[in-house]
């Protein structure tokens, strides 16, 4: 049922032009704000995003200082996510008003190196705004959500922080990353880093369709997590199988396969064969 209400939704929107979906949600917008992460060059991406990757650092490296730190007297259960907004410089409208032509869908289709994929979606994003217009105009701060149990055994899930911005609208994709579950004695690189959320926002392009009861594009057939809220529905519905999984074996989809220096240099490992630093990273960060 939750299925047929958010693809009636999605329907509406591409036939009649009315925002029943927000941009963050819809199939065919996510990937231009992937594109737009992976062509940042690494002082911009540290510029824009990075509070987002400080706090993931210091749940990975002791030393690191937390930007949002979880309450001392809070016992989580679990559900910890990691928010943070990202605005583009692009119109919604955009794609309300002609989605075919405003997808980038049909540009990447096949592609199933994920370096390519990501150079793919960032030409497409550039050729659609104008000379000299940075392609991500703001993201916001960042907040923490969490699940805990009440006294008379209710869940929770109170926020710390605040997804402060100043851009007007709702934001164009919102990054849900839950936080490690190991540390790491290396310090975490800019390529390493930035390729995990170009990752993080090919899985949410999944889940998008997913949640639609639609089978996602070859390109976006990767496993991971997308979605918090999606995740929690493949952990608990018999619906899904896992696709928050690294290392699930389902039918037609691949584990992350970016090597943790091919953002840098440029060359791709190819799925199926990541570094060990970047296995031990995707495994802590990705749960698997």
């Amino acid at each position: 049922m939750r299925q047929a209400q958010e693809y009636a939704k999605y329907y509406v929107q591409r036939e009649r032009g009315y925002p029943t979906l927000p941009p963050r949600l819809t199939p065919e917008w996510i990937p231009y704000t992937l594109g737009a992460v992976f062509g940042l060059e690494f002082d911009s991406f540290e510029r824009q995003f990075g509070p987002y990757a400080q706090q993931y650092h210091s749940a990975l490296h002791p030393d690191v200082p937390p930007i949002v730190e979880m309450p001392e007297e809070t016992a989580p259960i679990g559900g910890i996510v990691y928010r943070a907004d990202v605005f583009l410089a692009l119109e919604f409208d955009a794609y309300l008003e002609n989605p075919d032509a405003a997808s980038p869908i049909e540009a990447v289709a096949g592609i199933t190196d994920a370096y390519d994929l990501y150079e793919a979606l960032a030409a497409e994003l550039e050729a659609r705004l104008p000379p000299d217009i940075d392609p991500i105009s703001e993201v916001s701060a960042l907040d923490l959500q969490y699940q805990r149990r009440t006294n008379d055994g209710r869940i929770e899930e109170p926020v710390v922080g605040e997804r402060s911005h100043t851009s007007a609208g709702p934001p164009d994709a919102q990054l849900q990353m839950t936080p490690p579950q190991a540390t790491l004695e290396s310090e975490l690189t800019t390529e390493i880093v930035q390729g995990l959320l170009c990752h993080h926002l090919q899985c949410q392009v999944r889940d998008a369709y997913l949640r639609l009861g639609l089978e996602p594009p070859e390109a976006f057939r990767v496993l991971g997590q997308g979605f918090a809220e999606q995740t929690m529905h493949y952990q608990h519905a018999d619906l899904y199988p896992p696709y928050h999984l690294t290392d699930a074996e389902i039918e037609g989809y691949r584990p992350p396969g970016i090597e943790h220096g091919a953002l840098a240099s440029g060359e791709f490992a190819g799925p199926g064969q990541p570094g060990p630093l970047l296995r031990r990273i995707v495994r802590a960060l990705f749960g698997r």
